[in-house]
């Protein structure tokens, strides 16, 4: 597990040193809100992405969503790839999906199904764009409006203020309180776990400009050497976190598979064939 923080320019000038100093090992940046509009964009993010990279903090990156549309959806993505450019995050591009304001109520509230569309419109052009693409939202959001099996092989950022996270679908990152307190941010700020070693999972893989590690070459052994990988063909209704559920002992292990494996999605095919860690 990986603690960390998400900041925007509510947090002002951070310093980061004494950040990193007092233990947090990753921060989400905001990228801005809505539309790709210079307005728009979050006044702090490159400052906070030099931060970050000066003292070798890994960072990931998030657009606050006003999207009515798809046409709206689609200037957000190319809001956020304008601000990525040239850039190389460690962590995900995540799509914050939520109505915290109430703008999506005054302007006329999407249906659940036009919400999904505009989730998945926004995670797919961040993939297509070389990214790994990840979407945010409360437990409520994600058991109600967001509910869809068209989100499911999307990995996931539950935003759930409790001592627990309740949420019964795959998650790799987990915000479980809105009013931490961390050396070197005045007031209040957003903690989070993360399960998922996203970036051995995303430089592995060649994401967010990165280049892909060659495999080692390492060949398959049987279960019961203990050492090397074991082969699984997959069946119809797999998915990687039931699999690594069964071979691994938990699915919160699940991008171990997608590492050894080179796969860029939690999308998998009957019949593909997974090289699985012992």
């Amino acid at each position: 597990m990986f603690k960390g923080i998400d900041v925007s320019a509510h947090q002002g000038r951070i310093d980061w040193e004494k950040v990193k100093n007092s233990g947090i090992q990753f921060a989400i940046l905001r990228l801005g809100i809505g539309s790709d509009i210079a307005s728009q964009d979050d006044a702090f993010f490159e400052a906070n992405v030099q931060g970050c990279e000066s003292i070798g903090l890994p960072w990931g990156a998030y657009l606050y969503s006003y999207a009515l549309n798809l046409e709206d959806t689609r200037s957000e993505v190319q809001h956020a790839l304008r601000l990525l450019n040239g850039e190389r995050p460690e962590y995900p591009v995540f799509f914050d999906m939520e109505d915290a304001d109430g703008y999506k109520a005054k302007h006329g509230m999407p249906s659940n199904q036009g919400l999904v569309d505009i989730c998945k419109t926004f995670l797919l052009g961040i993939e297509d764009a070389g990214y790994y693409a990840s979407l945010y939202a409360s437990l409520s959001w994600l058991n109600n409006q967001l509910n869809s099996h068209e989100l499911d092989r999307f990995d996931k950022w539950v935003a759930q203020w409790n001592t627990s996270c309740a949420y019964k679908k795959p998650y790799g990152i987990w915000q479980y309180t809105d009013s931490g307190k961390v050396d070197g941010i005045s007031g209040n700020v957003d903690m989070n776990i993360a399960y998922t070693n996203y970036p051995e999972v995303i430089k592995n893989s060649g994401l967010n400009g990165f280049t892909a590690v060659a495999s080692t070459g390492s060949s398959s052994t049987t279960p019961e050497s203990g050492q090397g990988t074991r082969t699984y063909t997959i069946k119809k209704g797999d998915t990687l976190w039931d699999i690594s559920k069964k071979y691994l002992g938990t699915g919160t292990r699940y991008p171990e598979i997608m590492s050894l494996n080179a796969l860029k999605s939690t999308t998998i095919y009957p019949g593909q064939i997974l090289r699985i860690p012992n």
